[in-house]
């Protein structure tokens, strides 16, 4: 569902680093994450950029994030913004 509608797709960009997952969706989220055979654990959630690029009816961010020096980067078709991964 977005935006109280049905969605054809999602997308979400999957990180790995030690026993931790990163989780970039296209809505903008960052979601930090642990995965294991028995389930999911979310450990930590934060929108950090606005969806922008306009496609099947509803906004979305098409750009994988990168990491360096204990921060996330990523942008959309207006900005890019450094996130600090230092305190998680």
């Amino acid at each position: 569902m977005f935006d109280g509608k049905d969605t054809l797709f999602g997308t979400v960009f999957w990180v790995w680093n030690g026993d931790k997952v990163y989780a970039q969706t296209d809505l903008g989220d960052l979601i930090v994450c642990k995965l294991s055979p028995t389930g999911y654990e979310e450990l930590a959630r934060a929108h950090v950029i606005d969806a922008t690029f306009s496609t099947r009816g509803r906004h979305v961010v098409w750009a994988h994030p990168a990491f360096a020096d204990k921060c996330m980067i990523t942008r959309n078709d207006k900005e890019i913004v450094c996130v600090s991964l230092a305190k998680e």
